[in-house]
């Protein structure tokens, strides 16, 4: 998507760009939207039938579009059929100019497309779902990696509040890792200092693509700081959950965005992969009675030659985010095994150049999950937030 309509009076930062699939010329019926920090590519994933790309520079940032905000089609206003499409992907380009000829979809016209995007793709945004609900059980976690599509469909995905969004709090988004679900953090949630801050947390089909996972992370923050413009966030993350938000903190790099991080702080994380992910034979669960995830998407993303893996770390962080990165070493007492916390090894977790663009490393006798439930560990967390808040 391009945007002809900036002028140096609109803040580069403050526009949005929306792109909107929708399955008649007229806007009556809109099949989904997705918003993006600014132009760029874009991918939106729709049902194989006959769609018309619409797209429009959001410069008030309300997510509907208003007949004096720029806009564009793509194909020159007629539908794209992605089934009769040559190859498997298609590449769409849409120009959002003030002087499009074509006419603008009347049914999209003040439409708020936020409600498109929860609606339609059952994504929740700031939907408030205490730690005990269902959807954050074992059973739905499982449910992320064998059946992805029927945990979206659950309600489970998205970034949820553990209660109303308060403005004079501090937002701490908790990520989980492979298999796993929300509920691994209630000690870290529990231990919240809940005069200055409010835990979200980021639930997702751990069986997909960890490029997926990232770029919705980062999506979805873009919404909520749309909606909610708090200027500051912190983000905690555990296990697998590491590598899917430091591959959101890159689209946040790429873009030039996210000011508001004030900290970032991973625990756990395998960020060399897991050498049984490249063959897919040993499988290894990364939480106690997990599924195998062998099978999965996730699973390859995993793999210490992986694309993911090894181009993590090609981008830097945003600007003055502080990364801590916080490990395990407990041994399981077998003689000459390699170092590890019991499910990562300490050469994964400890990979040079995380270590290196780190602001600070620490490491801690305990295994994979205990860690988290840690007081030592929690203390350090806590710190974390206190020391980079404003």
């Amino acid at each position: 998507v391009t945007d002809t309509a900036r002028v140096s009076a609109i803040d580069f930062e403050a526009i949005t760009i929306v792109v909107v699939a929708l399955r008649d010329q007229h806007g009556d019926q809109i099949s989904g939207s997705a918003p993006f920090a600014r132009p760029g590519l874009f991918d939106i994933r729709l049902k194989p039938q006959p769609q018309w790309l619409f797209a429009f520079s959001d410069l008030n940032r309300d997510f509907a579009f208003q007949a004096n905000e720029p806009y564009g089609w793509s194909n020159d206003g007629k539908a794209v059929d992605p089934a009769n499409a040559p190859t498997d992907q298609l590449i769409i380009e849409i120009i959002a100019a003030a002087d499009n000829l074509l006419p603008a979809p009347v049914g999209v016209i003040n439409n708020p497309l936020i409600d498109n995007i929860s609606d339609i793709v059952e994504i929740q945004i700031g939907m408030v779902s205490p730690l005990n609900d269902p959807i954050f059980s074992d059973e739905q976690a499982k449910k992320g990696v064998e059946q992805p599509y029927a945990f979206v469909e659950d309600g489970a995905a998205g970034i949820h509040f553990m209660d109303d969004y308060d403005p004079n709090r501090i937002p701490v988004l908790f990520v989980h890792g492979i298999s796993d679900t929300p509920r691994r953090f209630k000690a870290l949630i529990d231990s919240l200092d809940n005069s200055r801050y409010q835990a979200w947390v980021y639930s997702y089909p751990s069986g997909w693509r960890l490029s997926r996972l990232a770029r919705s992370m980062y999506q979805l923050l873009n919404i909520l700081h749309s909606t909610y413009p708090f200027s500051q966030l912190h983000i905690v993350a555990h296990s697998m959950g590491g590598l899917v938000s430091r591959g959101g903190l890159n689209y946040c790099e790429q873009d030039d965005v996210c000011d508001y991080l004030q900290s970032y702080t991973t625990i756990s994380t395998p960020w060399d992969g897991v050498a049984s992910a490249a063959t897919g034979v040993e499988q290894i669960e990364l939480v106690p009675d997990a599924v195998p995830v062998s099978a999965v998407p996730a699973w390859k993303y995993l793999g210490l030659d992986s694309d993911f893996v090894t181009t993590l770390f090609d981008k830097p962080l945003p600007a003055g985010v502080p990364h801590s990165l916080i490990f395990g070493y407990k041994q399981d007492g077998i003689f000459g095994s390699e170092s590890s916390d019991g499910v990562i090894k300490l050469s994964s977790q400890l990979r040079l150049v995380a270590q290196e663009q780190a602001s600070q490393v620490r490491g801690y006798d305990e295994d994979h999950i205990s860690i988290l439930s840690s007081e030592s560990v929690i203390t350090q967390v806590n710190e974390i937030l206190k020391s980079n808040s404003q």
